[in-house]
């Protein structure tokens, strides 16, 4: 979750430069620009863009074509809530407004870290403080202060790292996860995303899918702690089918997982970690009890399928699976992620949730999600533009 929160406070840095793109009497808008951003070596995650370029884009749209004025809205909530508070250890960093931001995820042994970069000018160079570092081309940011160890690695990167000149286009994102390249191209109303074809050497199984579903890598080994249970895990496939709350007032989940280990193991460190939390759960052979409600699980080598409802899910102890051909995959009915039966007053408390009411928002406004011939499309319905959808669900998420 942590990651997540530092990739939507870079999205913030957008909404706070598309309030200075506002104020903007003509928005010139080249079709593409050029900057310069490192690349490191090695990165298990790197996104580069030109914030401005991004959103005057959007800006445009909203101004001359969907004419939102909740957007606008947002973006000036955005502007009111994230002011720039004065910090002493900046004074000598001047940003350059039509310069690259990026973000990076680096690995040290058995942990990762993660850093901005903003371009820019400063006048001193190297750690202006436990959290900025101060280079020729721009700032580097950490939102933690990180520890000697990673600092030194830090150095040892950056002086390894390339700097290259890349012509940036506001409506194609591109990004490298875990070493692979992924394009992010934003439509009138709604986004595709090109995903890289599985490698033979890493080829896995996935569900087939069903409900919602979801297929995706994951980079999160010791990415939250040696402790945590979510060590080792490499992929994810899921299809989630909603869920409803039980005569006793408990919430029942219904859906299907499979999880993807490094190896034996990672996996049964990660039963056991969460049969040592202190809760009311219920530990069986092979399933556990929750709120009333059972849920099976089964190993299968360094993989294990966890489901609710086993009699439907797992019939026979077999579940429905194929090859999995390319990195990332989703598809189906995303009104699913925010469905909950016999909700009652549950389903007005829910709504004092941003994250729930967003969410609840932009999936109704969705026509479908599909993913075909390695791109994933999630399209919206004809009256609402992409880009405007996302801004507002970001900015429902953001309110506290």
């Amino acid at each position: 979750m942590k990651f997540f929160k530092e990739g939507l406070s870079l999205v913030v840095i957008l909404a706070l430069i598309g309030a200075f793109a506002l104020l903007s009497p003509f928005l010139i808008l080249p079709k593409s620009r050029a900057a310069v951003a490192p690349e490191f070596k090695a990165q298990d995650f790197s996104l580069q863009l030109i914030p401005i370029q991004v959103v005057q884009t959007w800006i445009l749209e909203q101004q001359s074509v969907s004419k939102d004025v909740e957007v606008q809205e947002t973006l000036k909530k955005f502007a009111k809530k994230f002011q720039i508070k004065k910090n002493v250890a900046l004074e000598g960093f001047s940003y350059d407004p039509f310069g690259a931001v990026g973000i990076y995820v680096l690995p040290h042994q058995q942990q990762r870290y993660t850093f901005y970069f903003l371009a820019g000018k400063n006048d001193k160079l190297g750690w202006i403080s436990d959290k900025y570092f101060a280079h020729q081309k721009g700032l580097f940011v950490f939102n933690e202060a990180p520890e000697d160890a990673l600092k030194s690695d830090f150095e040892n990167q950056l002086k390894k790292a390339h700097w290259t000149q890349k012509k940036f286009e506001a409506r194609k994102l591109r990004f490298e996860l875990s070493q692979a390249p992924y394009l992010l191209e934003w439509h009138k109303h709604g986004f595709a995303l090109h995903v890289p074809k599985e490698q033979a050497n890493k080829s896995t199984q996935m569900l087939q899918p069903n409900g919602f579903h979801l297929s995706c890598p994951l980079a999160l080994q010791n990415l939250l702690g040696s402790e945590m249970p979510l060590n080792g895990l490499t992929a994810l496939s899921m299809n989630y089918y909603g869920a409803k709350l039980n005569e006793k007032q408990g919430l029942e989940l219904a859906f299907e997982s499979l999880l993807t280990f490094q190896n034996k193991s990672k996996l049964y460190a990660f039963l056991r970690a969460f049969q040592k939390m202190q809760n009311e759960w219920e530990w069986h052979a092979n399933y556990v009890r929750v709120n009333d409600a059972n849920y099976a699980f089964k190993k299968e080598g360094m993989q294990l399928y966890i489901c609710s409802t086993p009699q439907k899910y797992l019939k026979g102890g077999q579940y429905k699976h194929q090859e999995k051909t390319q990195a990332l995959y989703c598809s189906g009915d995303p009104k699913l992620l925010t469905k909950l039966e016999n909700a009652g007053w549950a389903a007005a408390v829910l709504e004092l949730f941003p994250i729930y009411r967003g969410l609840s928002d932009f999936s109704s406004r969705t026509q479908r999600v599909s993913t075909k011939n390695n791109t994933i499309r999630w399209e919206l319905k004809k009256e609402f533009f992409a880009a405007g959808e996302f801004l507002k669900l970001v900015g429902t998420i953001a309110e506290n």
